[in-house]
């Protein structure tokens, strides 16, 4: 990723995590507010806010008393969830409490795209692909799978199971254990 690339990235993602409160002032109030920007001179970060206006990615509200701030425009709001499933991690406990998470699914032909993109995401995040559509994960990881459905718009199709038991399990620990 580039340098250009990633000050738009924490640009993005700092107007993401205020976005609570609506927008922020334009630089150098966005660059005091978040430490992801403070390393970053001003300038750039008004330039990269311009590139982002240009692409549709942010909007720039004028207001009448001075003060410009800042909006994640809907074509933003996408943007940003591409870069929260490039940073999903399913984090390692100290120690495994010998449950088995199964994800499962039957995805329709005409959601083809979402189907190879969940099977490419669960790959990545280290999953164990037990057969074409079950995949097996010793950590929990709930509600990254939750987040993955709904944001590939396969809710309906996915189903999280925990097992204690499968009975490719010894396959499994050697997979994931040794």
């Amino acid at each position: 990723m580039s340098r250009k690339q990633e000050i738009a990235k924490n640009i993005l993602i700092a107007l993401g995590m205020i976005g609570l409160f609506s927008a922020v002032m334009i630089a150098p109030g966005l660059a005091k507010v978040l430490p992801l920007l403070s390393k970053i001179d001003v300038g750039r970060i008004n330039q990269e806010i311009k590139r982002l206006q240009k692409r549709g990615l942010i909007e720039v509200i004028k207001r009448r008393n001075g003060l410009t701030s800042l909006k994640l425009t809907s074509k933003g709001k996408e943007k940003l969830k591409r870069y929260e499933i490039d940073n999903l991690k399913i984090e390692r406990p100290q120690h495994w409490d010998k449950k088995w998470r199964m994800v499962i699914f039957d995805i329709p032909v005409d959601k083809n795209s979402s189907r190879l993109f969940l099977r490419r995401k669960m790959n990545n995040l280290g999953f164990y692909k037990l057969q074409k559509s079950v995949f097996v994960h010793p950590y929990p990881c709930y509600e990254i799978v939750i987040f993955l459905r709904n944001h590939f718009g396969v809710s309906n199709e996915v189903e999280y199971i925990e097992a204690t038991n499968l009975e490719s399990q010894d396959k499994l620990v050697k997979h994931f254990f040794t």
